[in-house]
């Protein structure tokens, strides 16, 4: 009869792992690789916390919301950090948490104050966006804060986006959540109009639009189609 098993023999010292300080070139490095303690400690050795880098003007907390880096961010909210400001493109931070799809960002964006409809230089808003890359986790939460029918510069709403990337995930969100499927763009085309063919496809089968519904011209989605 076999005894009982050895004990493994304990690690020596050399195996054991040790965490390295790494020496990054800006906050930002820090924010990206989630070094929290790298991040408070640049910060308090004079580092700006809403320091911008090159080329796209991103702040830490926009690298925070960028690469989900969700204890940095926090970090950087706690002291003070702006969430209002923006990048070369007129994003916040909650609309780069809306593009990735970074969920638990996005809530605590939205519980320390950020703003859901801020529009960036196109008039999106992070719902708009979230619909656009497919981020239909994200874009519940936002809508629990948000307008789901609110507008773009060319009065598109998040629904007209989800519909031309063809995200059917989140156009199905966005019409439990009420969006209006019949609202028209400054150009007269409803959402369907903007439809990819597959997505089309799901979505006449499945109820959610009706074929036959015509835009500001009197044409059909039969006849875009052709």
């Amino acid at each position: 009869r076999p005894g009982p098993a050895a004990p493994l023999p304990a690690p020596s010292p050399r195996e054991l792992p040790v965490k390295k300080k790494q020496n990054y070139g800006s906050v930002h490095e820090a924010v990206k690789a989630g070094d929290v303690e790298q991040l408070a400690s640049m910060i308090k050795s004079g580092a700006a916390i809403n320091k911008v880098d090159l080329p796209h003007k991103f702040t830490p907390l926009h690298w925070a919301a960028h690469s989900g880096s969700l204890e940095c961010l926090h970090w950087l909210l706690w002291h003070g950090a702006d969430i209002t400001q923006v990048s070369v493109r007129g994003w916040t931070a909650a609309h780069l948490a809306a593009i990735r799809g970074q969920d638990a960002c996005m809530q605590a964006l939205l519980l320390n104050g950020a703003n859901v409809e801020a529009q960036d230089d196109r008039g999106c808003t992070p719902s708009h966006l979230a619909a656009a890359h497919g981020q239909s986790y994200t874009l519940q939460t936002i809508l629990r804060s948000g307008n789901v029918n609110v507008s773009d510069r060319n009065d598109w709403k998040p629904v007209h986006y989800a519909a031309f990337h063809g995200r059917l995930g989140c156009l199905q969100l966005l019409v439990r959540w009420g969006a209006c499927v019949d609202d028209v763009d400054n150009n007269g085309n409803l959402p369907g109009h903007t439809w990819d063919l597959i997505t089309l496809r799901k979505l006449v089968k499945s109820g959610i639009i009706n074929i036959n519904e015509r835009d500001d011209t009197g044409a059909t989605l039969l006849h875009k189609g052709q």
